[in-house]
């Protein structure tokens, strides 16, 4: 009964693990989808994860980098909330419903995404999902996207933009910063790999990206991508800033509008939104003056802003978010909160780096021991060298060898002799028999310098070990087949030495990957962190969940690669 109830108990555990898995990738595929669908995966997956944790002793919940700041951030905001000046219930729901998701989708890939092979189906589940949004962003180009009654640009400042693709995420702005993260999980990639045809792979990839990108018109994502792209290809790899010129001259070159829009950012343009924008902050800076500690409220900002609408003096507008994701931060969580968020959220950058320096640093220890290993070993085998010369115990080895080699010929010369086809004189000699004797038995005496085997013949021998024919004619015909055999077996071999080359086009070695998506989440936040200057688009649930969904994977992967270096 005990080992039927271990071997039940190991079953539903494999099972537990499955299903957790599997809720994730559910979660990382949807979330630019559908996000409901999303969000009900995480709540699987907790659900799952929990139950294996009743029954599976051998796994333990491990700390992720930053579980300190993450800590003080939530319960800061929940104390925001509580205390918010605006006295709604719906900041509290919200509240737990939304950085519920956050936290939940933060611990359930931290903690259970622990193989390389885990990593890289949840990687595969973004690429695959971000494949479809940007095919439905194409299509929308294509086929038309009216704009005309939607709020995303100033007409009279832009008349002749009339369309903005949004895919599946419902505003340009998001779909933009979106797709700034995949370009820059892409770049990641592109770095990492070897080889012209895998680069060439991840360029074509990349183009389409920004591609699509210009199709949103998105103004502050394409310069936030564009200070990607001159960071990578200076500190990385110096082909990113030639493929980045080549995509930028395409796009100068096949549409004048995307070169307004973007000049627009440098020229004093009469664009409303700039305008709206510098209003915005100056009412939010207000805010953060008026509440320091514990801010307005998690979510509170559309409550609150009426009292600091400076700008519209319209009350009929509701403004959601403050257009900048450092003043948001501070003004809904206060100031200590928000230094908590970007400790985490700057911290996912920078520890990437620590891990890079901790990698070259157990480098050159594991080398400064090998050195010292063969060293060792060399001042060894030098000291042994100097005894052995030193002694008679060479001369004593080079005698031995001389008797042995002399003694061992002695008796290979009588093991021939014995089976010897003809006796040679001295034989004859020995045994008192004449040369008449000999030669009446049908034998011919000859010395072994007389002996002669014709060539023919030992060809004969040779084929008839090896059970061919014995006709001289089939010889040469099949010493032409096989020659021809062996023509084949030859390109028969090159043929399977270029097919496992074809193959590892597509098929990269797991640790390349990994190490490109460490990158490339390093670089996501770097654009996260730009667009932020200009618009909060973490405002948006799907995107803000995606960043900790990829701060929970940043943890792992260097969790994992700690480990391997120790």
């Amino acid at each position: 009964m005990n080992r039927i109830s271990v071997f039940v108990r190991r079953q539903r555990i494999k099972k537990l693990e499955r299903w957790t898995m599997r809720a994730i990738l559910v979660e990382a595929f949807f979330l630019a989808l559908f996000p409901s669908i999303s969000a009900a995966a995480v709540l699987v997956g907790i659900l799952t994860w929990f139950f294996r944790l009743q029954i599976d002793n051998r796994f333990r919940l491990r700390s992720l980098p930053f579980d300190i700041p993450v800590i003080i951030f939530v319960v800061l905001g929940a104390i925001s909330v509580f205390v918010s000046p605006a006295r709604s219930f719906e900041l509290i729901t919200n509240y737990f419903g939304i950085v519920g998701i956050y936290i939940l989708t933060y611990t359930l890939i931290g903690q259970n995404i622990r193989t390389q092979e885990q990593m890289l189906q949840l990687a595969k589940a973004l690429a695959l999902s971000a494949f479809l949004v940007v095919l439905y962003g194409y299509f929308q180009f294509l086929f038309g996207v009216d704009i005309a009654d939607m709020k995303w640009v100033d007409g009279e400042a832009f008349p002749e933009l009339r369309k903005r693709v949004f895919s599946t995420l419902e505003n340009p702005n998001v779909l933009a910063g979106y797709l700034d993260v995949m370009i820059c999980l892409a770049l990641g990639l592109f770095v990492k790999v070897a080889g012209r045809t895998p680069k060439v792979i991840f360029a074509l990839v990349i183009a389409a990206l920004v591609a699509c990108l210009a199709m949103t018109y998105s103004r502050g994502a394409f310069l936030s991508i564009a200070i990607v792209f001159v960071i990578c290809g200076i500190l990385k790899d110096r082909r990113i800033l030639i493929l980045f010129a080549i995509l930028l001259g395409f796009l100068i070159y096949s549409d004048s509008t995307f070169v307004h829009r973007i000049l627009s950012i440098f020229t004093t343009s009469t664009d409303s939104s700039e305008g709206l924008r510098l209003g915005i902050w100056v009412s939010t800076i207000s805010m953060i003056a008026d509440h320091p500690f514990i801010g307005i409220g998690w979510g509170g900002f559309k409550f609150i802003y009426p009292q600091y609408n400076y700008y519209l003096q319209d009350t009929s507008i509701v403004i959601y978010h403050a257009h900048n994701l450092y003043l948001q931060t501070a003004a809904e969580v206060g100031i200590v909160g928000a230094m908590a968020y970007f400790w985490f959220f700057f911290g996912t950058i920078f520890q990437s780096v620590t891990v890079n320096a901790s990698e070259r640093y157990s480098k050159l220890k594991q080398d400064a021991k090998s050195l010292a290993e063969i060293a060792r070993q060399n001042a060894f085998k030098e000291r042994l060298v100097q005894v052995i010369l030193t002694s008679h115990s060479l001369n004593t080895l080079a005698n031995s060898k001389a008797m042995f080699v002399e003694r061992m010929a002695d008796f290979s010369d009588k093991i021939m002799d014995w089976f010897s086809f003809t006796p040679s004189e001295t034989d004859i000699r020995k045994s008192g028999k004449s040369d008449e004797d000999f030669s009446d038995a049908g034998v011919e005496l000859k010395s072994s310098k007389d002996v002669k085997i014709e060539s023919d013949e030992v060809e004969v021998v040779h084929h008839e070990e090896m059970n061919w024919s014995e006709d001289k004619k089939n010889i040469d015909t099949e010493k032409s087949n096989d020659d021809d055999k062996i023509d084949l077996q030859k390109f028969a071999a090159e043929k399977i030495e270029l097919f496992p080359k074809r193959i590892e086009v597509l098929s990269f070695p797991i640790k390349t990957v990994i190490e490109g998506l460490r990158l490339g989440i390093a670089l996501a936040f770097i654009s996260m962190a730009l667009n932020g200057v200009s618009d909060d688009l973490l405002f948006n649930i799907p995107s803000s969940i995606l960043m900790w969904l990829l701060a929970a994977l940043s943890a792992a992967i260097n969790i994992d690669l700690k480990s391997d270096s120790d």
